[in-house]
């Protein structure tokens, strides 16, 4: 049997259930319901906040179920008793509106994030290969720059023309970028417009060296073998060692001519050669002027040589009408 206080107790509490149970699903007054709408409003405060941060990182499987949990706390008539209701139904439409749209956003921003990390590849690659083509031009720079001072010969072309090279052999490294890059591109064809005029530099250079250890060359030389033509005593020595100095001197003028009128600038420049400067305009001229007094001696030697050739042939004729004079008598 239940002792009789155990069941005083139990009686009391049933009945003060049943009088909360009552005074629950009774009416409520103004106040109690505005209650019940705020506490909901708080929670779909929260909700909506949390659901819109996913919105913003474009995460539609987390803000879905939030925006409908703070859909059906607003459902409630209470609700619109809350100052609030108006500004978070109004959340709530704009959040559910943009939710459709969250796939389509995260695309564009992948495909955004996509170009911005391959442009910043671009440029990293563009920058890199810019810095070997600037490094490359200097060298073509420096070289080119010496090709100014004096006593050049072959090997300063050759480092030029290598430089050149080089740096040309840079720019087909990074062929593919100006297809990519229009600001690299436009570099690209400054430093071959660069690359063409250095060469430009180099080839005229090599002309007066060749002009300067060939031709000239040559013509320097020609007074000591002009003494020795001199000193010459057989005729025809004379006059092939005269015809060969006479030759040299051609060749310096008609070389010189023709380098003055692919280097025009050379008129007046001294060229780079050792002892007394000389403009290839005077070398031009004083070729020339040699050759032609040459020539004289020339024509000389010539009209000597016929005059003896002569002479012989008269002698040997002569010789020979004696041999055949004295055979007849000898019969």
């Amino acid at each position: 049997m239940i002792p009789p206080r155990t069941t005083s107790r139990t009686w009391v509490l049933l009945l003060l259930l049943t009088v909360t149970v009552s005074a629950c699903g009774g009416p409520r007054t103004k106040q109690q319901r505005q209650n019940h709408g705020e506490q909901r409003t708080d929670e779909a405060t929260l909700l909506l906040n949390q659901a819109e941060q996913h919105v913003r990182n474009l995460d539609a499987e987390r803000a879905a179920p939030l925006l409908a949990k703070a859909e059906e706390l607003l459902a409630h008539p209470d609700v619109n008793l809350s100052p609030e209701a108006e500004m978070l139904h109004s959340q709530l439409a704009e959040l559910k509106a943009r939710l459709p749209l969250l796939g389509e956003e995260k695309i564009r921003r992948e495909k955004a994030a996509a170009a911005e990390r391959e442009r910043k590849e671009l440029e990293a690659l563009v920058e890199k290969q810019r810095d070997l083509v600037v490094e490359a031009m200097f060298a073509v720079t420096e070289a080119v720059d010496v090709l100014e001072g004096k006593d050049v010969g072959v090997a300063q072309v050759e480092t030029a023309r290598e430089a050149i090279q080089r740096t040309r052999e840079r720019l087909r490294t990074g062929k593919e970028l100006e297809a990519r890059s229009a600001d690299y591109a436009a570099s690209a064809r400054n430093t071959e417009r660069r690359l063409e005029q250095a060469e430009e530099r180099v080839g005229r250079v090599r002309k007066v060296i060749d002009f300067v250890s060939g031709p000239f060359g040559d013509s320097r030389e020609a007074p000591t073998l002009e003494k020795k033509a001199r000193r010459e005593k057989d005729l025809e020595a004379r006059l092939s060692l005269y015809t060969e100095i006479r030759d040299r001197y051609r060749r310096c003028g008609t070389e010189a001519d023709k380098l003055l009128m692919e280097v025009p600038e050379l008129a007046r420049g001294p060229l780079p050669m050792k002892g007394r400067p000389m403009a290839l305009k005077a070398v031009a001229t004083g070729c020339k002027k040699k050759a032609g007094l040459l020539q004289r001696a020339v024509v000389k030697l010539k009209k000597a040589k016929v005059k003896r050739d002569k002479a012989r042939a008269k002698l040997e004729k002569l010789k020979a009408a004696r041999e055949k004079a004295r055979a007849r008598k000898k019969r």
